[in-house]
């Protein structure tokens, strides 16, 4: 690394999108390939207003379950997609005060959600709310 950091300079994690969509993209990814993800992720991104709409609580919340279960997502994802959505319209998670509110209070609104246990709340902390300090010990890469 000493030889590599001079090189390449420091790695540093980036946030990439909003929380609500980082949130939505865990669960529609949650026990599948990435590759099969992210054609799920599209047709879903397409029924919700198109690749390029900026996806929204009240968009989710608009669709039917055939028509979630249509862009390729099982029922309980459906399901745990307008949960996510509910607890963003209506306040349930305070999304403004994060930076502020300690790791398990932020842990603990997240698993109110369906679909999200703590391991996800957990990698969001890392990677969206750029927390490193959060160390996952149900992690099974970590266990074994």
């Amino acid at each position: 690394m000493k030889k590599l950091i001079p090189k390449f300079g420091e790695a540093r994690l980036q946030s990439r999108g909003d929380a609500f969509t980082t949130l939505a993209r865990s669960i529609v990814g949650q026990q599948i390939s990435v590759k099969a993800a992210q054609s799920v992720w599209d047709r879903f991104a397409a029924a919700v207003g198109g690749p390029s709409t900026r996806l929204q609580p009240a968009g989710v919340l608009a669709l039917d379950v055939p028509t979630l279960r249509g862009a390729g997502l099982s029922a309980r994802k459906a399901e745990y997609l307008g949960d996510l959505a509910r607890h963003f319209e209506s306040g349930a998670v305070h999304v403004l005060q994060w930076q502020q509110m300690d790791d398990e209070a932020i842990i603990e609104e997240l698993v109110a959600i369906r679909g999200i246990g703590r391991w996800t709340a957990e990698m969001f902390l890392i990677f969206h709310l750029m927390r490193p300090n959060v160390l996952p010990l149900d992690d099974l890469g970590l266990i074994k």
